[in-house]
């Protein structure tokens, strides 16, 4: 029983991300929802009441899985540099294996962000999302050892982040002028990414 709530509610997120990342919140559809996790729509409302808060759950487990499992990196006795080196590396390898993400999180940014508002600080006062205050405190203390000169700590996380996310979202394009260029190795790429991010940051940052 317990296996096959968990396929179905898994079937349910896929099903949902990609309608979502289609639609938008405001245009997708239940029973199309349930058409494509192959469940019945009265299936579906048995998880999820209505759509908003199956938006809402897919949001969150977005969430999770982004940033859930890399702010623990920040815990972690370890220079400050060292620990931003393994986030980053953390980072583009989760993105890599959650494709559909940077998509599902632009959407949302693109329909006004109305549930990203009203999520994240709920997350953040609920103690499940520490990256933030982690990271900013993390950063403070290394200024204070002098391991990186002294910049905002909010502003040096969101140019990581996005220096990370933005390959994904615009991997077409960059796919297309490689293979004009050259051959397009996406794996070696990536592990290319990864170094020239941090060396992009850190030469940015170092005392």
């Amino acid at each position: 029983m317990g296996k096959n709530k968990i396929s179905t509610e898994e079937k349910i997120f896929r099903a949902a991300m990609t309608v979502f990342i289609d639609k938008g919140r405001h245009g997708a559809r239940m029973q199309e929802i349930a058409d494509r996790a192959e469940i019945n729509k009265a299936m579906l409302h048995y998880y999820f009441r209505n759509k908003d808060q199956l938006y809402i759950h897919v949001f969150e487990t977005v969430f999770q899985k982004i940033f859930g499992s890399l702010h623990h990196v920040f815990e972690q006795d370890m220079p400050f540099p060292v620990a931003l080196r393994l986030f980053i590396d953390g980072y583009i390898d989760l993105l890599k294996g959650n494709p559909k993400i940077p998509a599902f999180i632009m959407r949302e940014l693109n329909e006004g962000a109305e549930i990203l508002r009203e999520l994240v600080p709920g997350l953040i006062k609920a103690d499940k999302f520490l990256l933030p205050g982690l990271f900013i405190r993390r950063a403070g203390e290394a200024m204070e050892r002098n391991e990186i000169r002294r910049v905002d700590p909010l502003q040096l996380l969101m140019t990581v982040i996005g220096a990370g996310v933005y390959f994904f979202l615009a991997e077409p394009m960059v796919s297309g002028i490689m293979e004009m260029t050259g051959h397009y190795d996406r794996e070696r790429f990536l592990q290319e990414r990864k170094k020239h991010i941090y060396d992009i940051v850190f030469n940015g940052i170092k005392p």
